[in-house]
């Protein structure tokens, strides 16, 4: 049985969890708040801990009606990006081959990993769509770093020819590097996995956050309790956070309105 705990780190939440850990997607498929939506499966499912998850596409008329609305869409006015995937079936999203997932491969296994492109389509549970902090032991940042010994010419953004690759010590993406320009204010959430200490790390910061930390500092919450895969999930005002039966964080109000994808743990 999985152990779970919460702690503040200054400002932000930070839930750990160990003993098997297990991922479970969810979607929301009716026209309520997003909020209303994880609370009540969160509990149905017997989970000790949610987050939101996928970014969301909206229309531009999607879009403009819920600046001037009080009420939820209906779930199939907006669209998240990447797939879904929960116990072998993909329940939601589109395909993000550029982008990067976390995914929980096997059920019953506490192992989690991270990568670029669609998730394994036998996941136990998994989300795409997101953005990398580490991948297979790899950091990412806004350039590439190289060791000593590196020939000239190694790209200091973009993709890094293979003579490179054996000195890269980190990659860019621009994903990472759009969150990293915002600032430490910016809602954060991500999620990473030890495979050396078995243990399932989540870090959440409240949008707004005037104590905040920015992307790279999340990252090195991760590298240095040698989290060997992490991904950021839709941050900014999307931050949604519950644990133990109660909202940590919650989502603005509009985005309360459209979100449909969320992860929890149990």
């Amino acid at each position: 049985m999985a152990v779970f705990s919460e702690t503040k780190v200054g400002t932000l939440f930070v839930v750990e969890a160990t003993g098997n850990p297990q991922m479970v997607a969810l979607t929301r498929t009716s026209k309520e708040l997003f909020t209303t939506f994880i609370d009540r499966e969160a509990k149905r499912q017997g989970l000790k801990v949610a987050i939101n998850a996928s970014f969301t596409d909206l229309s531009l008329w999607d879009s403009v009606k819920i600046a001037f609305s009080n009420d939820p869409l209906d779930p199939s006015e907006s669209k998240p990006v990447g797939e879904v995937i929960e116990e072998g079936k993909q329940i939601a999203g589109s395909s993000s081959s550029g982008k990067f997932y976390f995914s929980q491969n096997t059920c019953g296994l506490d192992r989690f990993s991270s990568g670029q492109g669609d998730p394994p389509s036998s996941s136990c549970g998994a989300v795409g769509g997101l953005a990398p902090i580490v991948v297979d032991g790899l950091p990412y940042g806004t350039t590439n770093m190289y060791s000593s010994g590196v020939p000239p010419g190694a790209p200091v953004t973009g993709d890094v020819d293979p003579k490179y690759q054996k000195y890269l010590v980190q990659k860019s993406n621009a994903m990472f590097t759009a969150l990293e320009g915002r600032g430490a204010t910016v809602g954060k959430v991500a999620v990473g996995y030890s495979s050396a200490k078995h243990k399932l790390k989540l870090v959440i910061e409240a949008d707004g956050d005037a104590k905040g930390i920015d992307a790279e500092k999340v990252r090195t919450m991760f590298t240095i309790d040698s989290m060997d895969n992490a991904v950021f999930m839709d941050c900014s005002n999307s931050a949604t956070l519950w644990f133990d039966g109660k909202f940590e964080v919650k989502p603005s109000r509009h985005k309360d309105e459209y979100l449909d994808v969320a992860v929890g743990f149990k």
